[in-house]
């Protein structure tokens, strides 16, 4: 599945959805606003570390899909970007996600490097979640609700135009994507094709 889903992505026939909203098949499965909402880069930088500590928490916990943990990291998230939901519960991870990752781009407007580092820690916390999980029928759709969440809901145009953070992000995308498929697999060259596009 998620192999078909990056095929699609490659193709155009998939990807992200307008300011940020995610789409499979036609429906809309989240909504975003296209910025934050007036934070400071402090405010914003806090809120970001509170929300990756939350989302790793839990991932972890496997408590992902059950239609209640999600909605303080949600809270948080809308208050950058209103409007922010959840319609399904197989959307909680890719809106989680994919929302703290807008809030990260946007942070990285007002210091690049920084952003960048708040990335690698957030992908880097998401493997090491996603790799407690012990059930194979609950971590499949984790994974498949992470990289859902930043191939159609993140937003890179909302992230800096500086060249070397950008560069590292794409870096943290592919060790994200390597851990998920295996490293030198089809999938995860394939998926290194689409960070490319979207980030250089």
């Amino acid at each position: 599945m998620l192999k078909s889903f990056f095929d699609g992505l490659a193709s155009g026939s998939q990807g992200l959805g307008q300011s940020g909203g995610a789409t499979e098949g036609g429906n809309s499965n989240a909504n975003s606003s296209s910025n934050s909402k007036g934070a400071t880069p402090a405010q914003l930088r806090a809120d970001i570390y509170t929300c990756v500590d939350q989302i790793s928490i839990w991932i972890a916990s496997g408590k992902t899909e059950n239609g209640i943990d999600y909605r303080s990291t949600l809270a948080i998230i809308e208050r950058h970007f209103p409007g922010t939901q959840v319609n399904l519960t197989t959307d909680e991870v890719a809106v989680l996600v994919g929302g703290l990752t807008n809030m990260i781009f946007e942070f990285s407007k007002a210091d690049g490097i920084s952003g960048a580092m708040a990335f690698r820690t957030f992908t880097d916390k998401l493997l090491v979640s996603w790799n407690s999980i012990e059930d194979k029928e609950k971590k499949i759709p984790v994974g498949e609700g992470i990289i859902r969440g930043l191939n159609q809901i993140a937003d890179p145009g909302l992230a800096t135009r500086e060249f070397a953070p950008r560069v590292q992000m794409v870096g943290s995308l592919k060790n994200l994507t390597a851990a998920v498929y295996g490293k030198g697999s089809a999938e995860a060259r394939n998926a290194d094709v689409v960070w490319q596009s979207r980030f250089i």
